[in-house]
């Protein structure tokens, strides 16, 4: 089964954000805000790799979830 393409920049959605309130990047001076939602009703995942945002999609409509054990702390 291959992964589902991204309605924005047609490439596979190997990797799905949560991140409906956006994300900080350094701007050279100080951070600037991003945010992947193009409305006020944020859409809740965003495409990694062009990072459009994914109102439509859910991981679970796209076959079995995997999961990962969650890592140990490093002591």
């Amino acid at each position: 089964m291959e992964a589902p393409t991204c309605p924005h920049c047609g490439q596979p959605i190997e990797r799905a954000l949560d991140l409906p309130y956006g994300w900080w990047e350094w701007a050279g001076d100080g951070y600037q805000l991003v945010t992947a939602s193009e409305r006020v009703d944020v859409a809740p995942w965003v495409h990694w790799g062009c990072m459009g945002e994914l109102r439509q999609f859910h991981p679970h409509d796209h076959g079995q979830p995997h999961t990962r054990p969650r890592p140990s702390a490093v002591s």
